[in-house]
């Protein structure tokens, strides 16, 4: 894998974050960390797809979602505010889009040509597939997330020696 992709990569992530971000009302002086913290979790998901390994798309945005757990964690405490602000900008980009796209498509597609003589079943089994992509993916990067939130502060805890 090229570094210049997974500089475009986390390019454009950062430029969706920091739109999102700007819409949203988030502080000027905290889009281009919502940025940088987009660019690092979408390269992190990039890279683990495209790498050796094939991660296949889940477990690489929830890698992706801890690292911007992780870093909005401790830039919100550093920047005091809230954690969301430069969260849920950064984890849009992760979003899957395709797979929602394919399930609302295949669903009208289902209820349009739901006739003898087309294949229902194949337009049901793309729904089906689509669904569950889009639901797992999103729900691995909410845990993701959280688990980057839980992280960060219990070493915040154990740093401190408590």
């Amino acid at each position: 894998m090229e570094i210049n992709t997974l500089f475009t990569d986390g390019l454009f992530a950062c430029m969706a974050a920091i739109g999102f971000g700007s819409i949203n009302n988030t502080p000027r002086s905290l889009l281009p960390w919502c940025g940088l913290i987009a660019a690092i979790g979408h390269a992190t998901r990039f890279a683990m797809m495209n790498s050796s390994f094939h991660f296949n798309i889940i477990l690489a945005g929830f890698a992706g979602s801890i690292c911007i757990g992780i870093i909005s964690s401790f830039a919100s405490r550093h920047y005091r505010c809230p954690y969301e602000v430069l969260a849920f900008p950064a984890l849009l980009p992760m979003i899957p889009g395709m797979y929602a796209y394919g399930t609302i498509q295949a669903l009208v597609s289902y209820l349009q040509f739901n006739s003898s003589e087309t294949p229902s079943e194949h337009y049901l089994n793309i729904f089906a597939y689509n669904a569950i992509m889009t639901m797992l993916i999103i729900l691995f990067m909410v845990v993701g997330a959280l688990v980057g939130i839980f992280a960060s502060r219990s070493f915040k805890n154990f740093s401190r020696g408590a």
